[in-house]
């Protein structure tokens, strides 16, 4: 597995991090006039996005999803679909397949929720698309946040924030034994002459009999390159670090203080040492959004522009949705505190712990950029900012957001990746196999430490 010591000259990965609607962290900027997100129905959208990124050398196309639409603001949705905000939206599965038969070497990462569907019908689909992609397909667990997603898929109500990650255990615990333990290396035969295509002898049934799923199965899908897609994961409760901790290899983390970054990795690596993994086993993303020109004063001026066509509506629709509070209920020059609930954790701590910000503060911070940490520079400054926060917190690589489509992602691609080049800190070619080689520079399948692996019987 490849080092990722704190203090090495580590190489920085990327990866694009995009929601398929037309408002994604940036609300309100699918107005700007440059901005081609309206186009996101269109598959051409998707697969020029793709080859573009590409082009970049990007590592991952890294598509978040979320059932529902945010309806928490003033009680209704009325906020959230006026600007596009995580609605309408189209499910990232599909799009796949054709951005993989675009592209060669760029993988993508899909979010997927545990808590909605059963083991076997979302392995078998997983596995259809480790298929198709050729092992380039990461998966990002959730459990779902919006109570409007848990009623709209036939539920009272959401669950609680930690019977989510017990029903993510038992759910992975399903599709563990289906993608690693139901066949066998070498099961596939298809030898014509015989004529045999699967080994009868190498396959066998798997059952989950828990609290929330139970079945009885062969997986449907013989393996794929993989087996078990890339896994990804982001939590910043105790139960959700725990979870991202023993299952995760590659966690998403928000941050805007070096100091606390870095204490959140090492509090991962402890949590993952004391479950029987190899610390090291984790890479860490983060979350910005690039500004960038040729001149710090071009930046300025470019977010300057930019500001003019956010939308503070939006913006709450979306906090208010991931937060399970309703913002307009509260004084703008008052601070939030926070508040113990079922909603998105990462979210709220993000809004309200150490946090000296008033509302409209914490709202004009937050205009462009959400929850992600933003950068405002020249190109060589915005290539410092990465490399500081690469050596200083031991991070492995940034989740890029979009921020004006596609214009923000091709001027950091023409601007900023050639100078990290320069500096030996990005690559200058693909490497090769599926995405867990490239990731970790091993073989496609998980580690024996992986609590993965404890279902395999070959």
């Amino acid at each position: 597995m490849t080092d990722s010591t704190p203090g090495q000259a580590k190489e920085i990965r990327l990866n694009m991090l995009e929601q398929c609607n037309p408002s994604f962290q940036a609300f309100g900027l699918w107005t700007h006039p440059r901005d081609v997100s309206t186009g996101y129905t269109s598959i051409d959208y998707w697969v020029e996005y793709a080859k573009m990124l590409e082009r970049g050398l990007f590592d991952n196309f890294f598509l978040a999803d979320v059932y529902g639409i945010p309806d928490v603001f003033e009680g209704r949705a009325d906020g959230a679909l006026k600007n596009g905000c995580q609605g309408p939206s189209l499910d990232p599965t599909v799009l796949l397949p054709a951005m993989a038969y675009a592209t060669t070497n760029l993988c993508f990462t899909v979010t997927g929720s545990v808590t909605y569907e059963q083991p076997y019908q979302f392995a078998r689909r997983f596995s259809t698309l480790d298929h198709m992609l050729d092992g380039r397909l990461g998966w990002n667990i959730v459990t779902s946040y919006l109570t409007s997603g848990a009623i709209a898929m036939g539920r009272d109500g959401l669950e609680t924030h930690d019977t989510r990650y017990d029903i993510a255990d038992e759910f992975l615990d399903g599709v563990y034994s289906l993608w690693e333990g139901s066949w066998d290396a070498g099961a596939v035969v298809r030898d014509k002459s015989a004529p045999l295509y699967v080994d009868p002898a190498k396959v066998r049934p798997v059952s989950l009999d828990g609290e929330h799923y139970r079945f009885t199965a062969i997986a449907a899908t013989e393996t794929s390159p993989q087996r078990t897609p890339v896994l990804f994961q982001a939590g910043t409760s105790s139960r959700g670090k725990a979870f991202a901790a023993a299952h995760a290899e590659g966690v998403y983390i928000n941050g805007t203080s070096k100091e606390v970054v870095a204490g959140h990795i090492a509090d991962f690596r402890k949590v993952a040492a004391d479950s029987g993994r190899d610390p090291r086993a984790l890479k860490f993303f983060m979350g910005i959004s690039v500004f960038v020109d040729d001149t710090e004063q071009a930046a300025k001026d470019r977010h300057a522009e930019y500001l003019q066509y956010s939308s503070t509506e939006g913006l709450m629709a979306m906090l208010s949705g991931a937060m399970g509070i309703d913002l307009s209920q509260y004084p703008l020059d008052e601070r939030i505190e926070f508040q113990e609930n079922d909603s998105n954790r990462s979210v709220m701590e993000a809004m309200t712990r150490n946090n000296e910000l008033t509302l409209r503060q914490a709202l004009e911070a937050r205009a462009l950029n959400g929850t992600n940490l933003a950068l405002v520079g020249s190109a060589e400054q915005v290539a410092d900012e990465l490399i500081s926060w690469m050596d200083e917190t031991d991070i492995d690589g940034f989740n890029i957001a979009r921020i004006v489509n596609h214009e923000t992602t091709q001027n950091f691609i023409d601007k900023v990746i050639p100078i990290l080049q320069e500096r030996g800190r990005y690559k200058a070619a693909y490497g090769e196999g599926t995405f867990r080689e490239r990731l970790f520079g091993d073989g496609p399948h998980l580690p024996e430490d992986h609590p993965a692996a404890q279902k395999r019987q070959y």
